[in-house]
């Protein structure tokens, strides 16, 4: 990650325009700087804006669902989601009110939150898989893009200039924002985020996610799991605001995304839905512009969106001279006057299987239920006329994938414009002779078999996704799993403990480390043989696994040594833990190959400290306890 030059970056703020917090946001900012300050002091200060104050209780009765108690006290909010993820949510409501509006006429500012809100909702939903809070996920996801905001509020017209060079190439836009301001948007942004004091792995996954190919983090690790996550959520956010004749095209890949984090296609419709509802929700509390989006499983099924006025003058004039005629299902809806009986047979002796509709609303209700492939109707069809029947069937799911052909007198050449902006697909006009439908069924059945083939490619698609997700769900969890015990490896269990460790000193809670060490290994391995070790170290794998508490991790530290991280654990409440499984596994039955096995543990406890600077400290002090336990006779546990 490179941030800007501090002298430059000093100079882009002296400008007066670069997107700031403000009120509250500033006054939350200065307070959590000092080492001194009270939670009750942070209560009055988001009770001070109601509209912040509500948004926030929002958010921790969200955090609190499956608990199944509303949390109706600030106080108790802000408790629940911890004073640092409350300055944060502040900071990004507070960016987010103060920059609706700018004079940049290239940037659209509304799309731009509308589409940060989109993507701080998708992260704070896939927040569990990238192992970090859901609050502190949706903060990432709001100002992911704050550096863009910021140089088109600094430099409107000339980033206004750039956008029209770039054309909604991301790669050259970062090569002419260097050309034009020494600077980039993801510099920028991250430069901003650091100095508003957010967490180093929320900045620096904001900083990759544009391209977290190129990161360089290690698979599985939390730094790739963030940034591919936010990298998903920002691709869901763009088909929420992309038109609708470009969103069909989108959703393969937005699959390919969530393969990467291990998601599949049945799992991933869900929550793109539960994605948009709730952006809606939130869009309207926030005065945000959002979008109707069909079912996402409606868009990973459906064929692409055609051009219709094109497509009913496009007719090619080989298809008549195919050897076998085309099979369709056809619908005829209120055609009295051409011998709606007579055109059936003659159709029917073609092949096709025909039914008949007397008006327009029979037709619909036919059409919606029986699914033709193609309806041939009237454009004067009593009860629904032609254009208000093509255009509910384009309103529907079940009905906008059939082939719509609509018969007009010749004096209604002025209603073909409407016909096909109603969505038909084709315009005859009377007299229709049987020929020249053949001709016209002909292209029909080539632009239904076209779809079906896209459809079955896309399915393709889709189905190598979920394979690619379920082999990615494997190696990551190949990648994270010691494959003797099978407990958390080591990389696993320090990013666990890396993780932890932020989260206790951002809200003063306790933390406490174990290390365990099997005594008396090497000498077991020489009397039994290396087998016995393996089947020791597997069994003992077993035995901590059950004594670990649900939100306790042990892991394989490596050779004979294991570690167990306790969050939310004070030293008293660790000792116990440890005493306890020190016990379990001197009355367990360790058995190789029909051989009792007699074997013991010692215990290194420590708990976090005002002294420790970071984990591995806290880490170093539970391995001098777990030496003095085992200077001290073995078989114990030692602080």
């Amino acid at each position: 990650m490179k941030l800007m030059d501090p002298s430059r970056y000093a100079e882009l703020k002296a400008s007066g325009h670069l997107p700031s917090p403000q009120g509250v946001a500033f006054a939350i900012i200065k307070l959590m700087q000092r080492d001194d300050y009270q939670v009750n002091d942070l209560v009055h200060l988001v009770q001070s804006d109601p509209a912040i104050a509500g948004r926030i209780l929002k958010f921790a009765n969200a955090a609190a669902f499956s608990s199944g108690r509303a949390i109706v006290s600030l106080s108790k909010a802000i408790i629940a989601l911890g004073a640092f993820r409350v300055r944060d949510l502040v900071l990004a409501f507070s960016i987010l009110h103060s920059n609706r509006s700018g004079t940049c006429a290239n940037f659209d500012f509304s799309a731009f939150w509308s589409h940060s809100l989109a993507t701080a909702i998708a992260c704070k939903n896939i927040a569990p898989l990238a192992q970090i809070a859901a609050e502190e996920n949706f903060t990432t996801g709001l100002l992911s893009s704050v550096g863009e905001l910021a140089l088109a509020s600094i430099f409107p017209k000339a980033y206004s200039e750039v956008l029209v060079q770039a054309g909604g190439d991301r790669e050259w836009l970062l090569t002419l924002e260097q050309s034009a301001f020494a600077t980039d948007h993801r510099e920028l942004g991250a430069t901003m985020l650091t100095e508003w004091g957010l967490p180093e792995i929320m900045v620096t996954a904001t900083y990759h996610c544009e391209a977290p190919n190129e990161s360089g983090f290690p698979d599985g690790s939390r730094y790739q799991l963030l940034t591919r996550s936010l990298h998903f959520s920002r691709a869901l956010a763009d088909i929420c605001i992309a038109p609708d004749e470009q969103r069909w095209s989108m959703v393969p890949d937005l699959f390919t995304n969530g393969a990467h984090l291990g998601i599949l296609a049945a799992d991933l419709t869900l929550m793109a839905d539960r994605v948009v509802q709730e952006w809606q929700e939130w869009g309207h509390n926030l005065q945000l512009k959002t979008r109707e989006l069909p079912p996402f499983a409606d868009l990973l099924v459906s064929t692409p969106p055609l051009n219709r006025r094109e497509t009913f003058s496009d007719v090619d004039s080989n298809a008549s001279q195919s050897a076998t005629g085309p099979h369709l299902r056809i619908l005829l809806v209120g055609l009295p006057q051409l011998g709606a009986a007579a055109l059936a047979a003659d159709l029917e002796g073609d092949g096709h299987t025909v039914r008949h509709a007397e008006n327009g609303m029979d037709g619909l209700i036919m059409a919606l239920r029986e699914a033709p492939e193609v309806v041939i109707a009237d454009l004067d069809a009593p009860e629904i006329d032609g254009l208000s029947l093509c255009r509910s069937l384009r309103e529907s799911p079940l009905g906008k994938d059939i082939h719509v052909m609509l018969i007009a007198d010749l004096e209604d050449e002025s209603r073909v414009l409407q016909a096909v902006e109603s969505g038909a697909d084709d315009v005859l006009f009377m007299p229709v002779t049987v020929s020249l439908l053949r001709l016209r069924l002909r292209t029909a059945e080539r632009l239904q078999l076209l779809r079906l083939e896209i459809r079955r490619g896309r399915n393709a698609n889709i189905h190598s996704s979920d394979e690619w997700a379920d082999t990615h769900q494997r190696l990551v969890k190949a990648a994270l799993t010691d494959p003797l015990t099978q407990l958390p490896n080591r990389r696993h269990g320090l990013d666990f403990l890396a993780s932890e460790w932020v989260f206790a000193r951002a809200n003063n809670l306790p933390l406490a480390c174990m290390m365990l060490d099997i005594d008396h290994f090497k000498s077991i391995n020489d009397r039994y043989g290396h087998d016995a070790g393996d089947a020791l170290l597997r069994r003992m794998g077993e035995v901590l696994r059950r004594c670990a508490r649900t939100n306790d991790l042990v892991f394989r530290y490596g050779g004979e040594e294991f570690q167990l991280i306790c969050p939310n654990t004070e030293l008293p409440a660790a000792l116990r833990i440890a005493e306890r499984i020190r016990r379990s596994v001197e009355k367990e039955h360790f058995v190789f190959e029909e051989q009792l096995i007699a074997a013991t543990i010692s215990i290194g406890v420590a708990a976090i400290k005002p002294a420790h600077a970071n984990s591995e400290a806290l880490v170093q002090d539970a391995d001098r306890a777990l030496y003095r336990a085992k200077d001290g006779g073995r078989n114990r546990v030692e602080k």
